[in-house]
């Protein structure tokens, strides 16, 4: 087989993007307080020679610019998260968090560090290819409904990007394969508060009151029938209420009850008809107890919705760079919520899963305190996102970028 220089660059790079990740993952940051991780990412830019963009959008985001020696062509774009989330680690790694009650309990660690380790790799590259790549480090991706992808499109500079992508790593799949669905990939993730007020009164006299709590109870079993009944079965949604709280003493009757939950939807239609029907369903109990009640509809991320050209053109990279075993069969897109939306509502791309789970470990799940991406997944997605790009900015091509003929020496 010819000599595969994506191949050995990459394994020439791993223990420099290994250490990268176990300093992020010692030093996890909170949304919008990424100073620290922007800092290493704009240091590690700067290294390859590429034109930094800092505190791109007014916040933490750092944009690195790669131009291809051989001139002009296409602008392809890559990004990755880098906040972390207020989780206690439990891993026992020995590059465990050192910063207490926040962790990297959602990969974004690993994301940042493929990042940068394919910005290395196709800076070795540059001589050959036409185009220009930018790399995208993205604070705050765990705040919705604020997250950082919209003000790094607000900001302008993708302006004029052709295709942009993004990945997320994946418990559910080993390391070394990939998900990819055309379509839905990740729902759209709203946060619904219901206020419920009535009159308080005591206990025994429950008739001089407006029992809050008596309507909260009505409300939560008659919000059942909004999605099993009301929303078209094509359109799937999940309506889950998560807290509830009301009441001042056990012998009061209660004047106010506070309800929050979250929806998650892939199609607009279903998420207007959810936020409409729960307002009609409490304008009712408000008429028929005498009940006040509000309703407050935080519209959060979009939906992550793959083009079905894009996703075909990531399965055809990984069938050719990797085989068709690596690409795995996934059937459903998942109901977590990802700000990379908002990057595919402005440009062309696709968003993907990378396995990032052992042979034979647990499978934890996101967010989870004993999570840590299998940091064989590194190497694995420097390698992909490299192909990726170079197929991309040669037209989707991605016969340049087979074992036996990508980028000989």
């Amino acid at each position: 087989m010819a000599q595969d220089i994506i191949k050995q660059l990459v394994e020439k790079y791993t223990s420099h993007i290994c250490e990268l990740r176990r300093t992020i993952h010692a030093h996890p940051e909170l949304s919008y307080q990424e100073e620290g991780t922007a800092a290493m990412v704009a240091a590690e830019f700067r290294s390859l020679g590429l034109e930094v963009h800092e505190h791109v959008g007014g916040i933490h985001a750092v944009v690195g610019i790669l131009h291809g020696g051989k001139g002009k062509g296409l602008t392809i774009a890559l990004r990755a998260d880098m906040d972390a989330l207020p989780v206690t680690e439990e891993t026992g790694l020995p590059f465990a968090s050192e910063t207490p009650g926040v962790m990297h309990a959602c990969g974004h660690d690993a994301h940042t560090s493929i990042l940068l380790g394919t910005a290395r790799v196709l800076t070795a590259l540059k001589d050959t290819f036409a185009g220009t790549v930018l790399f995208i480090g993205q604070p705050a991706e765990e705040k919705s409904p604020d997250g950082g992808a919209k003000a790094v499109v607000r900001s302008g500079i993708l302006e004029g990007t052709d295709a942009v992508y993004g990945l997320h790593v994946w418990p559910g799949l080993p390391t070394g394969q990939v998900g990819i669905l055309a379509g839905p990939m990740m729902a759209a993730s709203d946060h619904v508060t219901v206020t419920i007020c009535g009159k308080a009164s005591h206990a025994a006299m429950p008739h001089r009151g407006t029992d809050a709590i008596v309507a909260a109870g009505q409300f939560l079993t008659a919000v059942q029938n909004i999605i099993s009944r009301q929303i078209n079965p094509l359109y799937p949604a999940v309506l889950t209420f998560g807290t509830i709280h009301g009441g001042t003493r056990y012998n009061i009757v209660a004047d106010k009850v506070i309800i929050e939950g979250t929806c998650r939807t892939y199609h607009k239609e279903a998420q207007d008809m959810v936020e409409d029907k729960l307002q009609r369903l409490l304008s009712g109990l408000d008429t028929m107890l005498g009940t006040e009640s509000t309703l407050q509809y935080d519209r959060g991320y979009d939906a992550v919705f793959n083009d079905a050209e894009q996703a075909e053109f990531i399965k055809d990279v990984v069938r050719t760079r990797f085989g068709e075993d690596a690409l795995a069969n996934v059937r459903e897109p998942a109901m977590t919520a990802e700000d990379f939306s908002g990057y595919l509502k402005a440009y062309n791309g696709a968003f993907l899963w990378l396995g990032a789970t052992a042979p034979g470990k647990p499978v934890w799940p996101l967010h989870n305190s004993h999570f840590a991406a299998d940091e064989n997944c590194l190497p694995f997605g420097m390698e992909l996102m490299t192909s990726l790009v170079l197929a991309a900015l040669s037209n989707q091509d991605v016969s340049i970028i087979a074992p036996d003929a990508a980028h000989k020496a």
